[in-house]
């Protein structure tokens, strides 16, 4: 009999968005001056770029195995080794050895994949066990993403004022490690431990969930197009990560100013701002029957559009913020957009391979991007995201001719309808 006990479930909801929050809001307080804190311990951006290159190629590696070995190890063990992976790369951070940074940025990786599986796979399982009504998940799920919004922008705050008071870019990364404490102590007296139903052969099933991943990929051009807006999209985005303060700077010397002391815990937190903006723009325009082939590829041309608008301006900092602001907007639309065209198209029994496959030409994209940084101007780099951003635009209004193929009724969805399953 499924529980509705109110309080029980309010308390059980609420824990897990203390301790969801709590580590959201460290992951957060990493973001804004994590350059220029780079930039302090005297690196140049190929040196920046590098780091970063190789926690992202870390997270994607990681990620691949990470849901599997928590199913064996259990989640509550792998959430606490989340708090001390991302607690010690941020506190490494503070020292100005590369070496060391690169072990930071491995760590950093691992805890981005554990974030984003583990705490998720908790929450589900113990929800499960203790009975409550299914149609909750989705209910907490809402309630987290925009309480996630308002604590990231939160954060954007709180490292701005971290680092006046301090004077330290270091200040937001001790404050980080510090909120990853409390998260720690939360989970180990709070939570109980929780299991996958598959404990055994792990990366045998990896393997085969990836092998049955790529033949959907190779029979299903519908769900391709797809990939191409993803991989598109989310490799500007990364570059975007990692450029956009330098760029910011860059214009702000152009224009004769003085680019020390930057606000940018306060621009991250506007950027912020206007993601969860595209999100609710998405809502609305969904709700009044706007096709979501449409918004997606409108997401994609006004990214284009933004970086346009970087490149044209680089000697006026104030319309290079305002192209920030713009392209954060169009993240809050894209993400609703690609993950309610995913759903639609990818057989869900095949779901954990083909979105693995469909992140590996995002990873080597992103890769071959921030290799270049040392060779191609910021401007030129952000032409090339722009006219990226364009290709995947033009993807999706090609893939929304076929009603059939923008309904997720491909060649080869549909021979599978009939073997489906809901997992």
């Amino acid at each position: 009999m499924l529980s509705t006990s109110g309080d029980s479930f309010s308390n059980f909801r609420n824990n897990y968005l203390a301790v969801y929050l709590t580590v959201m809001m460290s992951d957060w307080l990493q973001g804004p001056y994590l350059y220029t804190l780079y930039e302090s311990h005297g690196f140049q951006i190929q040196d920046i770029a590098l780091l970063f290159i190789i926690g992202f190629v870390s997270s994607a590696v990681f990620g691949t195995v990470v849901a599997n070995t928590a199913d064996v190890w259990g989640r509550k063990r792998m959430a606490l080794l989340f708090c001390f992976t991302s607690s010690t790369a941020s506190l490494i951070r503070l020292s100005g050895n590369f070496q060391y940074l690169v072990i930071s940025h491995l760590l950093s990786g691992l805890s981005t994949a554990l974030l984003y599986c583990v705490f998720e796979a908790w929450y589900i399982s113990q929800h499960q066990r203790k009975g409550f009504a299914p149609a909750l998940i989705g209910a907490t799920f809402s309630t987290a993403i925009f309480l996630n919004g308002l604590v990231a922008i939160l954060a954007g705050v709180v490292a701005n004022i971290s680092v006046q008071w301090s004077g330290s870019m270091a200040a937001p990364f001790v404050v980080s490690a510090t909120t990853l404490v409390f998260a720690g102590l939360m989970i180990s007296s709070s939570w109980d431990e929780n299991y996958g139903e598959s404990k055994t052969n792990a990366s045998g099933s990896v393997l085969k969930s990836m092998l049955e991943g790529l033949i959907v990929l190779k029979n299903d051009t519908n769900i391709l197009s797809l990939g191409l807006a993803q991989t598109v999209f989310e490799c500007c985005m990364y570059t975007f990560v990692l450029l956009y303060t330098p760029a910011l700077e860059q214009s702000i010397k152009n224009s004769g100013n003085v680019s020390s002391n930057l606000p940018l815990g306060y621009l991250f937190s506007g950027m912020m701002v206007m993601t969860m903006l595209g999100s609710i723009a998405f809502k609305i325009l969904s709700s009044k029957g706007l096709a979501t082939d449409t918004l997606l590829s409108s997401a994609l041309f006004i990214s284009g559009t933004s970086f346009c608008f970087i490149t044209l301006n680089t000697k006026n900092s104030t319309y290079t913020v305002m192209s920030f602001l713009l392209f954060e907007f169009t993240t809050g639309m894209y993400f609703p957009s690609i993950g309610t065209l995913r759903a639609q198209s990818i057989p869900e029994q095949n779901r954990t391979g083909v979105m693995a496959f469909l992140r590996v030409p995002m990873n080597f994209a992103v890769c071959m991007i921030l290799l270049r940084v040392h060779d191609l101007p910021v401007a030129n780099i952000f032409q090339i995201c722009a006219l990226l951003n364009f290709v995947g635009g033009l993807a999706i209004l090609w893939r929304a001719l076929d009603p059939a193929k923008a309904q997720g009724q491909g060649p080869y969805v549909a021979a599978k309808t009939e073997d489906s399953h809901e997992l």
